[in-house]
C-alpha cells in the first residue's frame, strides 16, 4: 500500500465529464429497462410483482451496498475500487441479458446493484480529495445537473433499443455504458487518496470510523438535510403517476411532460447553484436554500388537506409546489454533500458511503411508506413530500446551523 501516490489532479472538463458518467449508473440502470417490464413478464411467464422485484432488488443493493465501498476506497485507493466495481457491473450486465427466468434476473439485478454502488461513491470521494468545500460544491452541482438528465434520457433509449433489438439488448446497452465509463476512468482519472489518509481495513477500525461519523450531529445534520429531500422526491416519483394519471386523468404523454419539467428544473437549478456557490460559498448557499423546501412543504400539506376534503384545487398546485421542492434539492444536495465530506479528509470514502446510505435509505423509506398509504386522494403524496421538505429545514437548523461557518 505504500506505493500509492496521490498527485493533485487538476479538475478539468474532461475529468468532470468522466465523474458525471460515474454518478449516472443508478438512473441509467433503473430507468432504461422500465419500458421492458410487460415484455419481460410475458417472456418469463411471471407475475408483475416478480418483475417489479427485479427493480426493488437493484435499489436495495444499491442503497445499502454503498456502505462497503467507502472503507475499501480508504484502504486500497479510489481508483482500484472504482475499476473493480465497473468491471463487475459490465460482467453482470452481460449475464442479465442471458437470464432465463425471473428469479435469475432478480438475483443478477441484486448483484448489479452492488456493483453500481462503486462509481458514484468513488466519484464523490474523488471530488472531496481534489477540491475544498466551495469548489467541491460547484463540481457536485455540475455532476447533479449532468446526471439528472439520465432519468429523462434512459427510458427513451431503453424503449428504442427494445423496439429494434428486443429487451435483452437493453442490458447490452448498459454493458456498453459501463465499458465507456471504464475507458473514461482509465484514461482520465488518477489515484486521489493521499498516503497519510489511508484508513484501516480491519473490522474494528472500520466500525470506529462509522461510529465517529454517527456521533457527529453536524455530519448527520448534513446527511439528513439531503436525505429528507430525497424522501420527498422519492414520494413524488413513487406516487405521481398514480395521482396524476389515475386520480386526475392526465394522459400518459401529458404526465411525461409534467414529470420531465421537474427534472429540467433540477438540472437548471444545479447549474445556477454552481455559479452562485462560487460567489457566496457552499454553507451560505445551503442555509438560504433550505427555506425553499420548507415553504413548498408547508404549501403541499395545506393544499393536500384542502384538496382531499373539498376537491376544489385540482392537480396544478401540487405539480407547481412539487417542482419548487424538487428544484430546491439541486441547491441543497451539492452543498450539503460538499460540506459533510469537507470535515473528514482522513476518511472521505467512509463518509461518502454513509452519506449515500442515509440519503438513499431515507428516500426509499419515504417512497415505500407513502406508497403503502396510497388512496384515492392526493393527500399521501402531499403529506410525505411536505414532511420531507419541512424536516430538511428543521434538521439543518437543529444539527448544523449552530456549528456551521
Amino acid at each position: 500500500m505504500n506505493s500509492i501516490r496521490a498527485p493533485r489532479q487538476p479538475i478539468t472538463p474532461l475529468l468532470i465529464a468522466s465523474l458525471a458518467m460515474l454518478t449516472a449508473f443508478a438512473p441509467m440502470s433503473i430507468d432504461m429497462y422500465l419500458p421492458a417490464f410487460p415484455t419481460i413478464r410475458s417472456e418469463f411467464g411471471s407475475s408483475a410483482s416478480q418483475v417489479q422485484l427485479s427493480l426493488s432488488a437493484f435499489m436495495v443493493a444499491f442503497g445499502f451496498g454503498q456502505i462497503v465501498y467507502g472503507p475499501l476506497g480508504d484502504y486500497f485507493g479510489r481508483r482500484p475500487v472504482l475499476i473493480a466495481g465497473i468491471v463487475l457491473y459490465i460482467a453482470v450486465s452481460v449475464l442479465c441479458l442471458l437470464a432465463q427466468s425471473a428469479p435469475q434476473l432478480i438475483l443478477l439485478r441484486f448483484i448489479q446493484g452492488l456493483a453500481a454502488c462503486a462509481p458514484p461513491v468513488m466519484a464523490r470521494t474523488m471530488v472531496r480529495d481534489l477540491a475544498e468545500r466551495d469548489q467541491a460544491a460547484q463540481v457536485m452541482s455540475i455532476l447533479m445537473a449532468s446526471s439528472s438528465m439520465a432519468p429523462m434520457l434512459a427510458p427513451l433509449i431503453g424503449s428504442q433499443v427494445m423496439y429494434f433489438f428486443g429487451w435483452r439488448a437493453i442490458f447490452t446497452t448498459l454493458a456498453v455504458f459501463g465499458a465507456l465509463s471504464l475507458c473514461m476512468a482509465l484514461m482520465v482519472t488518477r489515484e486521489t487518496l493521499r498516503p497519510e489518509h489511508r484508513g484501516p481495513l480491519a473490522f474494528g477500525g472500520i466500525i470506529a470510523r462509522f461510529a465517529e461519523l454517527l456521533r457527529s450531529g453536524t455530519f448527520l445534520g448534513y446527511a439528513l438535510t439531503t436525505g429528507f429531500l430525497f424522501g420527498a422526491m422519492f414520494s413524488f416519483i413513487s406516487l405521481s403517476s398514480f395521482v396524476l394519471i389515475g386520480i386526475y386523468g392526465l394522459a400518459p404523454a401529458t404526465y411525461s411532460f409534467v414529470f420531465g419539467a421537474t427534472v429540467i428544473t433540477m438540472t437548471i437549478g444545479a447549474s445556477i447553484n454552481s455559479r452562485l456557490t462560487r460567489r457566496v460559498g457552499a454553507e451560505v448557499m445551503l442555509r438560504r436554500a433550505t427555506w425553499a423546501p420548507l415553504i413548498a412543504g408547508c404549501g403541499l400539506i395545506v393544499c393536500g388537506i384542502i384538496e382531499s376534503t373539498t376537491g376544489a384545487l385540482g392537480w396544478f398546485p401540487f405539480v407547481l409546489l412539487a417542482t419548487g421542492l424538487i428544484g430546491g434539492m439541486s441547491f441543497v444536495a451539492p452543498n450539503a454533500t460538499a460540506c459533510a465530506l469537507q470535515r473528514y479528509p482522513h476518511m472521505a470514502g467512509t463518509a461518502s458511503s454513509l452519506l449515500g446510505v442515509i440519503q438513499f435509505g431515507s428516500g426509499a423509506a419515504f417512497g415505500a411508506i407513502a406508497g403503502a398509504l396510497l388512496n384515492q386522494t392526493v393527500l399521501p403524496m402531499a403529506l410525505f413530500m411536505g414532511a420531507g421538505g419541512i424536516a430538511s429545514f428543521v434538521v439543518y437548523r437543529l444539527l448544523v446551523s449552530r456549528d456551521a461557518g
